[in-house]
This record gives C-alpha cells, structure tokens and sequence, in this order.
C-alpha cells in the first residue's frame, strides 16, 4: 500500500492524465444511453474512494492520538513505579534503623546528613542537630552498619562529625577473638582503614571483625568499625600491617545517630 502511494505522490500528474483520457476514450465509445450508467457508476466510485480515503485519514489522526495517550500514560506508570520502589526501599531501610536503635544498648538521637565535606580542615558530614537537642562536642556518632566517627563542632540546630576516614580521627579498637588484640584504627587513604601499633605475631586473620575498644574515654566499647581484609607479614618490624574495610559507608550516608548517653556498663551518662 504504501508504494502505491508513493508512486502516485511522484507522478500524479501523469496517472492523472492517463485516467482524464481512458475515461474520454471509453465515453467516446459508449452509447448515449450507457453514458448516463458510466457516469453514475463513475460518480459513486469516486465518492465511496474519497469516503474511504477520508475515514482512512481519520483512523490514521485517532490512533496517533491514541498512540500519543498511551506513550503519556506509559511514562506516568513508570514514573509511579519508580516512586513506589523508591518508597519501598526507603521503607526497608528506615525499617532497618528503627530496629536497630531498638536493640541497641545506647540511647540514641537519629540525626539526618545534611551535606558532605562542610569543613575544609576536616572530612566531615553536617547532620541536622544540634546543642538545643543534646549534642556535645565528641559524642560518638553511628549508623546501624557501624560506626562513623564524632561531632566535632557543635551548633544550636546542626553539628559537624569528623568522620573516621579523617587522617586526624582515631579510635582505640579490639579484634574479636580469642587473643582480643588491641590497636590503633586509623584512615590510611581509599577506602581502608588501618589498624595500627599490633604486635607482628599477633594472631589476626582475615575476616575477624573489628569493634571499638572502649579506651580513651570518646567511643564506647563494643562499637563494630570494620572487618579485617589484609593481614600482612612479619618482616615488617615489630608491628604487623592490618588492614580494615570498615562497616559504614561514607559515600551513602542519609541517616546517623548520635550516641547520647552510654550503657550503664560503660560509665556517666553523657
């Protein structure tokens, strides 16, 4: 169908023409009173292919019409869809949250990440509270993953967290075995932690998980901060290299929780 209207757009003068001078031709050669039937019959040909041609033009805008409703209703359901994943998702992870501040031994204040890297000497997140809601200077702060560092500056509505991926950040940690190896974690660049000052025969593998140790005073004990991931030889001295992935992810905070008061176990209320 379709190159047969191409063929006619290109040469419609000539099929045209050639349709004027058969139908000339075939009125010289009729009878007078058969003229009068081919004219008719002409007539309503032509009206009936222009009836068609018209509804066929009319179905063609209907369903362009119909194409164009249905391509906008396609993208408002995957627009919903997606809202409702996110939704969903959300759901699942302050679900998460919510159960963890539940068994958690510490009284925590849930806190939302309102920006990244707001301080130019300090790798920091900015969370929404503050002094008016309880927060001082070196409470430890956390996610339901582990922990992510300390306020560090505190203002009326909002505080600044130091984060353990600062190179200034450290944090007394044990490694959960049966020798309960204490060291010092600390960032070393990337993505990894260190755990240094561990004697080079100390027995660490891969795998054991890594919690704060409860000395210095700042963390409480018992705070999961990573897992070990490469333990190094002994040749390097007295100290053996330990490196720690830690638990938290830094680049997907939205939600912490500020340590507010410690377990009994641990000491004064903050």
């Amino acid at each position: 169908m379709q190159w047969l209207l191409k063929v006619f757009a290109v040469h419609k003068h000539y099929v045209v023409l050639s349709a004027a001078l058969t139908l000339s031709l075939l009125m010289m050669a009729l009878k007078e009173d058969r003229k009068a039937e081919v004219v008719r019959s002409t007539t309503i040909a032509i009206l009936r292919g222009g009836q068609w041609a018209f509804s066929w033009v009319t179905k063609i805008s209907d369903l362009r019409q119909e194409n164009r409703f249905l391509r906008e209703r396609n993208a408002e359901l995957s627009f919903e869809v997606q809202r409702l994943r996110s939704i969903k998702f959300e759901n699942l992870r302050l679900r998460k949250l919510l159960g963890f501040k539940e068994q958690c031994e510490f009284s925590l204040l849930p806190a939302e990440v309102i920006a990244h890297g707001t301080e130019r000497i300090v790798n920091s997140i900015l969370i929404g509270v503050g002094s008016e809601d309880g927060v001082r200077k070196d409470m430890p702060v956390l996610t339901a993953e582990g922990l992510v560092g300390r306020v560090f500056r505190v203002f009326p509505t909002t505080a600044v967290v130091q984060l353990l991926t600062d190179r200034n950040c450290r944090v007394s940690a044990t490694v959960l075995n049966e020798k309960r190896i204490i060291g010092i974690i600390e960032w070393r660049g990337g993505a990894v932690l260190e755990l240094k000052n561990v004697p080079v025969r100390s027995d660490i593998k891969v795998g054991d998980v890594v919690v704060s140790s409860g000395l210095g005073g700042i963390f409480p004990r018992g705070l999961k901060i990573g897992s070990v991931t490469k333990v190094g030889g002994e040749e390097l001295g007295l100290f053996r290299e330990v490196e720690v992935r830690p638990s938290a992810r830094f680049s997907e905070l939205e939600e912490v929780f500020v340590v507010v008061r410690q377990s009994k176990a641990e000491g004064k209320t903050e």
